[in-house]
């Protein structure tokens, strides 16, 4: 799950992020920014967890959806 909530960053963050750092040329447009409905903020995250388990989800796979995975390749790559 990508949690790079972009809420609160203004025109020059943006301008950053979709121009080529080398020679400032446009890469790429994004136009209007908008999260689902219920996790438009960082502070909404919950509501995602609370739905998969509405859905039935079983509290481990919550777990690697939210990041265990991520977790995991980690341990993998750098044996900690």
């Amino acid at each position: 799950v990508g949690t790079d909530h972009t809420q609160g960053y203004g025109h020059e963050f943006f301008h950053y992020l979709t121009h080529d750092k080398g020679r400032h040329r446009q890469l790429t447009k994004f136009g209007t920014i908008k999260n689902p409905e219920g996790i438009r903020t960082i502070g909404e995250m919950p509501n995602l967890t609370a739905a998969m388990k509405r859905a039935g989800w079983s509290d481990r796979r919550v777990e690697k959806v939210i990041g265990a995975n991520w977790l995991r390749v980690f341990k993998d790559v750098w044996g900690a």
